[in-house]
C-alpha cells in the first residue's frame, strides 16, 4: 500500500513530532461529506479511521479537518490516503507558504487565509489534498470557513453535485481568495476616514492611524502575493488531476488575487501621499512657528540697545553726566532713532526682517 509511509508508525510519528508547535494544537473536528449527483451523506465528529468505509469508486468524499492535527493524527490520515510524507509535514507545519505541490496521483495547495483582528492581519492556513476520488482539506482556525460550501452540496440542483472533486477543489480555493475583499472594504472605508481627518486638529492620530494601515497593507501584499503563484502552479498543463474546465474557473481565481494585489498597491501608494501631506502640513505649520519665532527675536534684538539706553537715563542719580543739557532729551532720541534705523537697514540686508 505505502510507498511513502514507513510500516513504523511510532519512527514516522517521530520524523512528523518536530515540526508541530504544541501550543498551538487545537481540538479536531472532522467532517465528511459523501456525495454523488443523486445523494449526499454527511458524518459530522467523525473518525479518521471511519472514513475508510466512504471511500468508493462511485462517488466523491470530502474530508474537512478543523483545528491543529496532531502528528498521531496525521500518521492516520496518511495511511488512509497514501499520502506523501512531505504532504503531511507541510500540513502540520504552521506558517507554511502559499504554494502547490504534485506528488503522484494528488495534488498538495496551500494557501493562507486572511483575517482582521482588530487592526491587524492575521493568516490562517489553509491545506487541500486531492486524490482520484478524494479531497481533504485542512483549516487551523476557530472558524470553518466552508460551511457554505456544504450547505451547497446538499441542494440537488448544486453545480457541486454534478462536477468532479477538481471542481469542488476550485470552489474551495475560491472561499479562501474572496475572504480577502471584505478586509479590502474595510481598509477602504478606513483610508476615506483618514483622508477626511487629514486636515482636522487630529494630527498626532492621523499619523498613527496611516501608519497602522500601510503596515498591515505590506503585510497583506506579503501574504496574498504567494497565493498568485500557487495558483499558477495549480493551473499549469501537466496537472493531470485538474480538468481543463476546471482551469478555466482557477483563472478567475487568478484574476482575483491580481486584481487584490492590484488595489492594495493602490491602497499603499494613497497611504504613502497621505502621509507625505501629513508631513508636509507638519513642516508647513513648525516653518510658520519658526517664522514667527524669528521675527520676534529680531524685534526683541531692535529693542534691546534702546531700552538699554533708557534704562541707564531712567536711574535719576543727582550726579549723572548730560543730565542738565537743554537739548538732551532730543539728543538721546535721535541718537535711539539712529541706532534703530542702523539695526533695521542691517536686518533687512541679512533677510531677518
Amino acid at each position: 500500500m505505502d510507498e511513502y509511509i514507513e510500516d513504523d508508525d511510532q519512527q514516522y510519528t517521530a520524523e512528523l513530532s518536530p515540526v508541530i508547535d504544541p501550543i498551538s494544537e487545537a481540538p479536531l473536528s472532522i467532517t465528511l461529506l459523501n456525495y454523488t449527483a443523486e445523494k449526499v451523506i454527511e458524518r459530522n465528529d467523525i473518525s479518521a479511521s471511519a472514513c475508510q468505509a466512504f471511500l468508493s469508486k462511485d462517488s466523491f468524499t470530502w474530508i474537512h479537518v478543523q483545528g491543529q492535527p496532531r502528528p498521531s493524527g496525521m500518521l492516520e490520515f496518511g495511511k488512509l490516503f497514501n499520502l506523501h510524507p512531505l504532504a503531511l509535514e507541510d500540513v502540520i507545519t504552521l506558517g507554511e507558504r502559499s504554494k502547490t505541490e504534485t506528488y503522484e496521483n494528488q495534488v498538495l495547495v496551500i494557501l493562507g487565509m486572511p483575517t482582521k483582528q482588530g487592526t491587524k492581519i492575521i493568516n490562517e492556513q489553509v491545506s487541500l489534498i486531492l486524490g482520484e476520488n478524494f479531497l481533504v482539506s485542512f483549516h487551523k482556525g476557530e472558524t470553518d470557513p466552508f460551511r457554505a460550501v456544504r450547505r451547497r452540496l446538499h441542494h440537488p440542483q448544486a453545480p457541486l453535485r454534478h462536477q468532479k472533486l477538481d471542481y469542488l477543489l476550485y470552489v474551495l480555493v475560491d472561499v479562501v481568495v474572496d475572504r480577502a475583499f471584505p478586509i479590502i472594504d474595510e481598509f477602504d472605508e478606513e483610508i476615506e476616514q483618514v483622508e477626511q481627518e487629514l486636515f482636522g486638529p487630529k494630527g498626532e492620530e492621523t499619523f498613527q492611524t496611516l501608519y497602522t494601515i500601510k503596515r498591515e497593507l505590506l503585510v497583506l501584499r506579503l501574504k496574498l502575493r504567494p497565493q498568485r503563484e500557487a495558483i499558477r502552479a495549480l493551473m499549469r498543463d501537466d496537472n493531470e488531476l485538474l480538468s481543463e474546465h476546471t482551469k478555466l474557473y482557477l483563472r478567475d481565481c487568478y484574476d482575483h488575487i491580481i486584481r487584490l494585489i492590484d488595489i492594495i498597491e493602490i491602497y499603499r501608494d494613497m497611504t504613502s501621499h497621505m502621509l507625505d501631506v501629513h508631513l508636509s502640513l507638519v513642516n508647513q505649520k513648525t516653518f510658520v512657528s519658526n517664522e514667527v519665532q524669528r521675527k520676534a527675536t529680531v524685534l526683541a534684538v531692535l529693542f534691546a540697545p534702546l531700552t538699554f539706553i533708557t534704562g541707564i537715563y531712567g536711574m535719576n542719580f543727582l550726579n549723572m553726566p548730560e543730565t542738565h543739557w537743554s537739548h538732551g532729551y532730543i539728543f538721546i532720541l535721535g541718537t535711539m532713532l539712529i541706532l534703530a534705523a542702523v539695526l533695521a537697514v542691517f536686518f533687512k540686508r541679512k533677510k531677518w526682517l
